[in-house]
């Protein structure tokens, strides 16, 4: 009894373990899928510093550029954009935070893949089929909930996720801000929520297609 017991909770745990890589490495890649589509999605107010709008999007796509690329790099500079120091160390606050997600992202791609290949060799696949189900069931709530009151969740966010008050942008300072209104971060994250709930539902539907071939 006490065997079997051990044996349930071991399980019990893999299970856990199996959801948790899978899911942190969908919205691993959900979050580099947004980042990569945001020029689509800012909206440059007009006559914004006198700039062009290609010089507008010549710096984001370069603050992009210096978000994702994981190798050592100077102090954020843009051409046209004015940042006070406090707004340098923020974006290099966000990089540090980006660069460590997307190397989590990487190493949970790696062990999701092999336990999928693990548990398809020891036919306990179906396993995951019922609790990814329970899983995106509750993402899409949880989504929901953030969604209906996006700001009190974006200010929660920022004071856990950064130790200091370098996030809080004056416009007249740091006139970047105007490029990132609330509505363009609640659209950022509802399209990552989107795209992680696309990429645990595709997995969700090739493991129920595997499992239907072997019936």
């Amino acid at each position: 009894m006490n065997g079997t017991f051990r044996k349930q909770i071991v399980e019990a745990i893999g299970t856990i373990l199996a959801l948790l890589l899978i899911t942190v490495a969908a919205a691993g890649l959900a979050l580099f899928l947004v980042l990569m589509i945001s020029p689509l999605i800012l909206r440059i107010p007009s006559h914004f510093l006198n700039l062009s709008n290609a010089v507008v999007l010549k710096d984001y796509r370069h603050l992009l550029m210096y978000l994702v690329q994981p190798w050592p790099q100077p102090p954020l500079h843009l051409a046209g954009i004015p940042m006070t120091e406090g707004a340098v160390e923020h974006f290099s606050d966000v990089r540090h935070f980006i660069i460590t997600a997307l190397a989590i992202t990487g190493l949970a791609l790696f062990g999701a893949y092999g336990i999928i290949q693990y548990e398809k060799k020891t036919w306990q696949l179906w396993k995951l089929s019922g609790p990814l189900k329970n899983l995106l069931a509750l993402l899409i709530v949880v989504g929901m909930m953030i969604i209906v009151d996006f700001d009190d969740f974006f200010i929660k966010f920022h004071y856990l996720a950064f130790s200091n008050m370098n996030w809080v942008f004056s416009p007249t300072s740091n006139p970047i801000i105007n490029l990132f209104p609330d509505d363009f971060f609640a659209m950022l994250f509802g399209i990552w929520w989107l795209f992680t709930i696309l990429l645990l539902s595709l997995i969700q539907w090739r493991i129920n297609r595997y499992l239907s071939r072997l019936i």
